[in-house]
């Protein structure tokens, strides 16, 4: 297959503009470097050429990590005073980690992106991300494989943040070397960030190491990341149940299906189940299919969750293991155990814990004694401090308790909609929010 030809800075940005429901407001993310000012003014000159009526915000997050981050804040507010585009400095403050702190900085720019664009009204976000990254992207992604269950696969073009807001990166077919050289025809200039030649940070030795060479994965990848997870979302439609909230069944017919839909598919159910941020790994994933392949009943654990072959079917559910009580505050809200979120609607502290009252006459029957005991002992139950239960009806008024989805929920690819949205359904919560292209 030939591969395609990287975009100009100028064909990417229109083609965005293009597919866009109209109309729309932009919060372009802008640091300064030379691939988001190149997004900015690509955008800005696109928006004149096409006469598309969207319009551009930007913001600048300060990550306050390194002398003069400040200054190059106020230099990027500047710029886009000159293109007359409204701009706001985002300013990471408090205390930072000292281990993990890409991770940490990432998660505060998307938060800061997004509340910003909720104060501007925006649609999206739009970010600078271009072929180069998706390059480096792919092999960091390489380099980790026995932890990628999926294969090889890059970022995807578009990405939901906290099921709010959607982030696009139309450069992603965009080389660096194109950008810099339509700036330089536009006669504008760019900040280098010194940490983008840090080797403590793992993209920058990927980027010195990896040289020349190019991995052109990213379109395939998330064109069969697509197709796959369609595929699982429509198994897990077909052949999954839920009972009680929490323990999810799949008939035998399930196990049946093509190896790759089953995988994809139990590996997202086994992260959903156990409250999971990540899939299980490929050599976690390997287990649990050669189990499930054995035919023979037993049963296996793996990322929290306990998997039950019977002859009925396969059972996922929580594993009893480190279920644990925790206390809210008043009018508060908090993550139990990942799996769902309790909010306290009321001015005293109630906890949470592992449920110890018989489960609803809605499993009794349905489920086995013992499946029933353990499904109890992983659901939660509402308690004032001191002891006393909350009645149902009680209950109902003093905490609201939803599922939530570490898998999806607060970084969901374009590529894996179908399936989160498959997952919500199964759950009785509301879909997604859909892309605006």
């Amino acid at each position: 297959m030939d591969t395609p030809s990287p975009a100009s800075p100028e064909d990417a940005a229109r083609r965005l503009l293009i597919s866009l429901r109209n109309p729309t407001r932009l919060l372009v993310a802008i640091s300064g470097g030379s691939d988001s000012t190149g997004l900015l003014v690509s955008l800005k000159q696109a928006l004149a050429d096409c006469a598309i009526s969207h319009n551009l915000v930007a913001a600048t997050v300060d990550h306050a990590l390194r002398p003069g981050s400040s200054d190059e804040a106020r230099a990027v507010a500047r710029l886009c005073a000159s293109l007359g585009i409204p701009h706001r400095i985002l300013t990471w403050h408090g205390a930072k980690p000292t281990t993990g702190i890409s991770a940490a900085a990432r998660e505060a720019r998307y938060r800061l992106l997004a509340d910003a664009a909720a104060d501007f009204g925006a649609t999206a976000i739009v970010t600078g991300h271009t072929a180069d990254d998706q390059d480096e992207t792919i092999t960091m992604r390489a380099a980790r494989a026995e932890d990628d269950n999926l294969g090889l696969s890059g970022m995807a073009e578009a990405m939901l943040y906290d099921r709010r807001i959607w982030v696009l990166r139309p450069f992603l077919s965009v080389r660096r070397e194109a950008i810099r050289a339509y700036l330089y025809a536009t006669r504008l200039g760019w900040i280098d960030d010194p940490s983008n030649t840090d080797r403590r940070y793992e993209r920058v030795r990927v980027r010195q190491d990896r040289g020349t060479a190019t991995r052109p994965l990213g379109v395939e990848a998330a064109e069969r990341r697509r197709r796959l997870s369609r595929h699982a979302a429509e198994l897990i439609a077909h052949c999954a149940t839920l009972h009680a909230g929490c323990l999810i069944a799949l008939a035998p017919d399930a196990l049946d299906a093509e190896p790759a839909i089953l995988r994809h598919a139990l590996a997202t159910l086994v992260a959903v189940a156990g409250g999971r941020p990540h899939r299980p790994g490929t050599a976690a994933m390997d287990r649990l299919i050669d189990f499930v392949a054995s035919g023979s009943p037993g049963r296996m654990t793996l990322a929290r969750t306990l998997v039950q072959r019977r002859r009925d079917g396969l059972y996922l559910m929580r594993e009893l293991r480190d279920v644990l009580p925790r206390q809210i505050p008043p009018h508060a809200s908090m993550l139990w155990d990942g799996r769902f979120r309790v909010t306290n609607r009321t001015g005293q502290v109630l906890q949470v814990e592992p449920r110890s009252e018989p489960l609803p006459s809605s499993v009794v029957g349905v489920l086995p004694p013992s499946m029933q005991r353990h499904i109890a002992r992983i659901s939660p139950q509402i308690l004032t401090v001191g002891g006393m239960e909350t009645g149902a009806d009680e209950t109902s008024i003093q905490a609201m308790v939803e599922p939530v989805f570490p898998l999806f929920d607060l970084f969901l690819a374009e590529t894996d909609l179908t399936l989160a949205d498959g997952v919500a359904r199964l759950f009785g919560r509301k879909a997604y929010l859909p892309p605006p292209a």
